[in-house]
């Protein structure tokens, strides 16, 4: 088959815009718009199926919302935030004992194939990189007034498998002791600061909701301390919440099951919690003693570093007085120095004696 090449300038010239285009070689182009339109098929289909995951936990979830609090929504007129393709919340506020409700749904980046592959690929050689998964972050905080009204403590149910990674990322999870349990599915443990807070706590339609969502119930938490290891201060402070993970799903058994599970803690459990969150001062008195060493062990990390600070500012200060001085003056002050040094040096000596 000819191609321009094979001809003159002058032939070239003389041919209509037809001849030229039915001569000219579209393998480029049409290798670049095949690849485009893959690529938005795949981006289509990716973001579907993210939309499709989320839309099914969120419509689920929002006649339990709407039944208990008195705004549902980011805005009045918006019921929830898409940031992209892959992030989702979804907010309520207004209820009694409760300040707010936030659930996150983020997934993998589907409709981003390559990025999506790739990031498995650096899961499966880098140890530190997380592999790709789709979940559902849940907060509940109570408020302030309700806080006050029961124990600061940490209780957990979390699954086997994950139990080390989340206590290695959860700053209150690194706080608790494990424990195995009947009460609880063979899959999960409890990760508590002591094994009676579980049997207070624990209901038997509280057991029979675990059990339904053993497959896509990561974990579930109460605790007055952050995931995050506080650095200052004020982060030590008490915040009490309710935490939950699970894995999203489009099955709609599945789905079902993780409606009742949060409908339940929203209708129910909450309000138990601040009820039955009182316990024997032997148990209140272990629990804040850890907060205390918590706090002593925090202090001790920011006065040591006020003082390097302030140790690396006086030598500072030191080195531009020197420079600020003479060589005749620089060298006074250098033997001042080491006459000090040797002073200090014979006194460690004398009391050593």
């Amino acid at each position: 088959m000819s191609s321009l090449a094979d001809f003159s300038i002058e032939q070239i010239v003389e041919m209509s815009l037809w001849q030229r285009l039915s001569l000219y070689p579209w393998r480029v182009e049409i290798f670049s718009l095949g690849f485009m339109a893959l690529y938005f098929v795949l981006y289509k289909l990716g973001s579907a199926k993210n939309k499709s995951l989320a839309d099914k936990f969120i419509e689920s979830i929002v006649p339990t919302l709407k039944d208990n609090f008195y705004q549902v929504g980011v805005t009045n007129n918006k019921l929830f935030a898409q940031d992209d393709a892959q992030n989702y919340s979804l907010y309520a506020s207004g209820r009694l004992r409760l300040e707010y409700f936030l659930a996150k749904v983020e997934l993998q980046a589907r409709q981003n194939l390559f990025f999506w592959l790739m990031e498995y690929l650096m899961a499966f050689f880098v140890e530190s990189v997380p592999t790709p998964a789709d979940t559902i972050s849940i907060e509940i905080k109570y408020d302030e007034e309700t806080s006050e009204k029961f124990d600061n403590f940490i209780w957990a149910i979390v699954t086997k498998d994950n139990m080390n990674s989340y206590r290695k990322d959860s700053y209150f999870l690194s706080l608790t002791k494990t424990s195995e349990s009947d009460k609880l599915p063979v899959e999960f443990v409890f990760m508590n600061e002591a094994a009676e807070i579980s049997d207070v706590l624990v209901t038997k339609k509280f057991s029979d909701l675990i059990a339904q969502n053993k497959d896509t119930l990561k974990y579930f938490a109460i605790t007055d301390q952050g995931i995050d290891k506080p650095v200052k201060m004020a982060e030590l402070k008490p915040s009490k919440k309710i935490l939950m993970q699970f894995t999203p799903s489009t099955d709609a058994t599945k789905v079902e099951a993780i409606n009742n599970f949060v409908s339940y803690v929203v209708n129910d459990f909450a309000d138990m919690i601040v009820q039955r969150g009182s316990f024997r001062p032997e148990l209140t008195r272990k629990i804040k003693k850890t907060r205390e060493n918590e706090y002593n062990k925090l202090k001790k990390l920011l006065d040591d570093f006020k003082r390097e600070e302030l140790a690396q500012v006086k030598a500072e200060e030191q080195k531009k007085k020197q420079q600020s001085l003479t060589p005749k003056e620089q060298q006074k002050l250098k033997q001042k120095q080491q006459d000090k040094k040797q002073r200090k040096m014979m006194n460690r000596q004398k009391v050593r004696g």
